[in-house]
């Protein structure tokens, strides 16, 4: 119904968050890709909105998701223009080398974190390297890779010299009840929000803040400086131009990256290529 190129177009965009983003990784402009996008809206009735900081298509999919599994079926035969998503603090700290016809998302330097497992579900993404916290409850039509297992510390980053806007969208904190509570990163395990209550109710002392009010926090254990507190791997520390300082007094978490495909496709040979490589490379 709709070209491979006119569906990758579509897709791209969705993916990668734009047009312009769409058309440097395709190797085309943006209005070659715009011009490709609205073929496919039209010949299937539906609309491309933006909901916070992602691209959704609305309108009835049944027809585009047919057309996606075809389309996502050629791909992995021909083992031509496959998509994997994999997080950015990986990607400028490892080496990854894929097998032939793969592709991942180009690096980005912030901490937004697409749903790669529902963009898999939807047949956009062909695989993806997925944090604990991206992964769904029920994934009986998954395959689910256990890949990557690094530390994951307590790490501090004294505020000095970083003004309130260059730390105030990576952390913030907020006042439920007169307990102070860490809103962790999306990437990040939930377990680590248990794991932080007792550090945070020995650090922070007694007073009334506005709500969702970002907070400093003070200790004499740090000689009365303010920092912010996430928990990070090495590779996430490396690739912030932060100066991150690990907290010894807490053991590190065990945390693992995932390598997710559908299960349908788990014989593929493409699949199969890209588990061996990606195993070799940054297994356990």
């Amino acid at each position: 119904m709709v070209t491979e190129e006119q569906l990758s177009a579509l897709d791209l965009t969705i993916w990668l968050g734009s047009t312009d983003h769409a058309a440097n990784f395709a190797y085309t402009n943006q209005s070659t890709i715009s011009r490709r996008n609205q073929k496919v809206l039209k010949q299937f009735g539906i609309q491309l909105k933006r909901s916070e900081s992602t691209l959704v298509v609305c309108g009835d999919l049944q027809l585009l998701d047919l057309e996606r599994q075809v389309h996502q079926l050629v791909r992995l035969r021909h083992r031509k223009r496959l998509r994997i998503q994999a997080p950015f603090w990986l990607q400028k700290n490892i080496q990854i080398d894929l097998p032939e016809g793969w592709s991942m998302n180009p690096v980005r330097d912030d901490f937004s974190c697409a749903d790669p497992i529902t963009m898999l579900r939807e047949h956009v993404l062909d695989a993806c390297l997925a944090t604990p916290t991206q992964l769904p409850h029920e994934r009986d039509d998954l395959i689910v890779v256990e890949l990557h297992q690094r530390p994951i510390n307590l790490c501090l980053l004294n505020q000095s010299g970083h003004s309130q806007n260059e730390l105030k969208d990576h952390f913030r904190w907020s006042l439920e009840n007169n307990n102070l509570e860490l809103k962790l990163m999306p990437f990040l395990p939930t377990s680590c929000l248990e794991r932080s209550k007792a550090w945070i109710e020995e650090l922070t002392s007694n007073g009334q803040r506005n709500r969702n009010e970002p907070m400093a926090l003070r200790t004499s254990q740090h000689s009365g400086q303010s920092f912010a507190v996430s928990y990070l791997t090495p590779e996430m520390r490396m690739a912030q131009a932060m100066p991150w300082e690990v907290d010894d007094h807490f053991e590190p978490y065990p945390y693992i990256e995932h390598l997710v495909v559908l299960a349908k496709h788990a014989n593929e040979p493409s699949i199969l290529a890209l588990m061996e490589d990606l195993e070799r490379q940054i297994g356990n």
